[in-house]
């Protein structure tokens, strides 16, 4: 989920928190996402590349953490983790769930 800079999601956001009174939002991830891996990588693979440039930063932001995991599945494997702490806590920053 790309909270903070698609439009389409906040007025989906926005529409659960304030018209259906959701009370409560799970921001996930899985193991072995291949979007995640990809997004490790300097491939470039087309329009997929903007969805993949808030994984990167993750990526970036927490490098040497990551690099620091010999295996290749345990490097992804983290990466999803932070992604969706990172995720959440663009979540937490919009207006709509400060608001609520």
């Amino acid at each position: 989920m790309v909270v903070h800079t698609d439009l389409n999601m906040l007025s989906v956001l926005q529409y659960a928190v304030e018209v259906l009174k959701v009370k409560h939002i799970i921001v996930c991830g899985h193991y072995g996402c291949g979007g995640v891996k990809a997004a490790m990588t300097r491939k470039s693979l087309g329009l997929i590349n903007k969805w993949l440039r808030n994984i990167k930063d993750v990526y970036r932001f927490h490098k040497e953490e990551i690099d620091g995991i010999n295996e290749e599945s345990g490097r992804v494997n983290r990466l999803i983790e932070l992604n969706v702490v990172e995720q959440v806590m663009n979540l937490a920053k919009t207006s709509i769930i400060q608001t609520a």
